[in-house]
Order: C-alpha cells, then structure tokens, then sequence
C-alpha cells in the first residue's frame, strides 16, 4: 500500500519512516505541495499524510488556500486524506476539513492510532477493488444470457455437421464394403466378366444411394464449419477467461487492440440486435502499459452504455440499426481510444456529472450509477490518463481514452511476451 508524507523537515521524515516501517507500506514523502502533486499524478495512493506546521514558518506553513490544489487533485482519486497538526483543537483543523481532508492526526499520536489510520486507509483500498471486481463480476453476470446464446450458436453448427458427417461416414463405409467386393471378385480365379459386371453394378447402386458426388461437397463444407464452430467458441472462452480474470497489480504492456476485440466478443450479444460495429486500429499504435483486467471493464462499460444509448434512440424501430466505433490512434505522448455511437447523445446539463459515482439517467434497476464513474477511476488515478466525452443531443456521443506510452519508473511495467501489436492497419465491421 502506498503512503504519500507531506513534510519538509528532515527530522519529521525520519520519525515517520520509522514509525510507518512496522506497518508495510511503501512511503513516498514530498516536501512541498508543488512536489506533492507531481506524486499523486505518478503513483495512486491509498493514504496521504499532509503535515501542517503552525507555530514554526516553513514551506507548508503558508495560506490553507494553497493546499486547495492539491486536495483538489486528492478529490478526484479514491484517496484517504488525513491533516497531521500539532494541536487537535486548533483552527487549523476546521480549515483543513472545509478544505476536503477526511481525518485529523495528532503528530504525536501513539502507535496504535497510526496504525488504525493505516488500517482503515487500507481496508478503503481493499473496498474499492472488492467494488470494482463486482462491479465487473455483475457485467459478465448481465451478459451471461448473451454469451451463452452466443456459445449456443457455434456449438449447434457443430451438432449438426457432426451428425451429418457420421451418417456420411456409414455410407461410405458401405461404399468401401461394396468396393472391397469388387476386388475380391477381380482377384478370384475364373471369375468371369458377368461376375465383375455384377460387382461393379452393385457398387454403382451403393454410391447412387449415398449420392456421393453430394458427399463430396458438403462433407469438406460440414468440417469448415465445425472447425469454424470450435474456433468460434474458442474465442469467445480465451475472451471471457481474459476479461473476466481479476487482472494483475503491475501494469504490463498491453495490446490495445487485442483488448477492443476481446470486449466487442464479450459484449456482441448487447450491441447486435441495435448497431453495427466497426472497429480502427493504427498499425502505429505499440504496446501501452496497461492493467489490461481494469481496462477492459472501462471498454465494456462504455460499449454496453453505446449499445442501450442507440437501442434507447431507436424505440420502436427495431428493423433499424445505428454505428458503434471504435478508434484506436496514436497521439503522442498518449494512446487515444475513441468509443462513438449514433444514440441518443446525453443532455448538456448532466455532461459535468456523468463521471460521479451514483449518478445515473437510467431508469430504475437499470442503471447503479457505478459504471462511468469507475472508468474514471481507472483511467485517471491507474493509468495517469484522461477521458472526455463529447457528445450532441439526437445525434450521439463520443468517448475519449487517452493513455500516457510511457509510465513513471515508480510504476512497475511487466513485459508480457504477447503484448506486442502486429503491425498492420486493421478495420474491421462486425
């Protein structure tokens, strides 16, 4: 767990460190608020630490007024804030909770309290990935129907072929039967050409019977397509497996558009019946260090809110459909990823509160308010990135992802042997 201490004096930093050591987290101090919110842009922290000195002058002893920007920046994150002063009934503390801290901390404090600020930060974190993880667990839940239909299809092609491949393997193995009568006629002595004539007649009737030359088509036909089926499944399994895994803690380089492909597979029974979608891939694009679990639920949220934005759009028409595209588009120093629908658009007034947990325009029981504001949370306070949305009332909305290529060395990026992306512009309509 990650510790952020505010704190200028050398001496202070060093007591900290100490008492913080017994209680594993790794502490990351700044000595100004400058420096602290470059280290919350950099690293998400669980807990931060913001000493106040009162009776000394320092770096942090100036206007409460220039904490603002970094409790603003804290505001943002799933953070858990606490004010560290030198008196618990000092003025002081009423500014620093008007100005968003959560909790109080005497400098003094005993061992026990520091502990229960620590436990409590981290049951906090603990919560919001429980959260997140069911939220997750909720989508693949809401989607199961779907995927099982989607699963249901390929497996029923395989079924049927594979039936019909059977019956066509016991005529053939009739057909071999007769054949192998033929040869033995041939091979008998003083046979007689009424003998092969006969032979071959029946061999002639077994193949007529079959109707080969039918077999020869379809059989090759039939396997196709089992082997198509089995691909099928395959797939959407290796998606769900990818999707669905609780997604590792270090951040890996990731092949953004394995992730778009792995998402639109999960979700195709949400968008086909209302969208078309249409996917762009920059051959430009390289590996983007990624917690690919996280990010793939930040994808799906937004493709299933695209899908029931256009269904909501196309009422009582459901012979129409409507577009969903996804862009992927190398902008440097980011990633961008660019999500779009042809729905209903969202109205000017609620653009300024879609990210905000709990807040939702869906009717009741369709909608917890959870799903925009977790991407958010991934993509802001995980990933160091941005998402923005545009959108025009009746005629859709546009979201944009963007990922920083390159992480803080703080960050640890794994290297993930299949991480890296072919190559090769890619456009696909599905």
């Amino acid at each position: 767990m990650h510790v952020l201490l505010i704190e200028h004096d050398p001496t202070s930093i060093e007591l900290w460190s100490q008492r913080l050591q017994p209680l594993d987290v790794a502490l990351t101090t700044a000595s100004s608020l400058e420096s602290a919110c470059i280290q919350v842009d950099q690293i998400h922290f669980a807990l931060v630490l913001c000493c106040i000195p009162v009776e000394q002058p320092g770096p942090l002893a100036d206007s409460q007024d220039n904490m603002n920007p970094l409790v603003q920046k804290i505001r943002t994150r799933s953070v858990y804030t606490v004010s560290v002063v030198d008196r618990l009934n000092h003025p002081m503390i009423r500014s620093a909770f008007s100005s968003g801290f959560e909790d109080c901390l005497h400098e003094d404090c005993s061992a026990e309290e520091l502990r229960a600020k620590v436990d409590h930060a981290r049951k906090l974190k603990q919560a919001e990935e429980r959260l997140a993880q069911a939220q997750k667990l909720e989508s693949i839940g809401e989607l199961a129907a779907g995927i099982a239909h989607e699963i249901n299809t390929p497996i029923q092609y395989v079924g049927d072929n594979t039936r019909f491949v059977q019956s066509a393997c016991n005529d053939l193995i009739a057909i071999l039967a007769t054949c192998e009568q033929l040869v033995a006629t041939a091979q008998k002595e003083g046979h007689c050409l009424q003998d092969l004539d006969d032979a071959a007649g029946q061999l002639h009737a077994a193949m007529q019977a079959a109707d080969t030359e039918y077999l020869v088509d379809e059989i090759p036909a039939a396997i196709d397509q089992t082997l198509d089926g089995v691909t099928r499944v395959s797939n959407i399994v290796r998606a769900m497996k990818e999707f669905a895994h609780p997604g590792a803690t270090e951040m890996t380089l990731t092949d953004l558009s394995k992730s778009i492909e792995n998402t639109v597979m999960v979700a195709r029974n949400e968008w086909k019946y209302v969208a078309d979608m249409v996917t762009h891939f920059s051959p430009d694009l390289p590996a983007v260090p990624c917690l690919p679990g996280e990010f793939n639920q930040v994808l799906l949220n937004l493709i299933v809110n695209a899908a029931h934005a256009i269904g909501d759009s196309l009422g009582d028409s459901p012979e129409k459909k409507g577009t969903i595209t996804v862009e992927t588009r190398l902008a440097k120093p980011f990633a961008e990823v660019r999500i779009s629908d042809t729905g209903c658009g969202i109205p000017p007034e609620n653009i300024a509160r879609i990210f905000t947990p709990f807040f939702t325009t869906k009717a009741a029981g369709k909608g917890t308010g959870q799903g925009l504001a977790i991407a958010h949370s991934v993509v802001v306070e995980k990933h160091n990135g941005t998402i923005n949305v545009e959108s025009q009332p009746g005629r859709g909305t546009t979201f944009v992802i963007r990922l920083p290529l390159e992480q803080s060395t703080k960050q640890t990026i794994a290297k993930s042997a299949q991480a890296t992306p072919e190559k090769s512009t890619q456009s696909w309509v599905h």
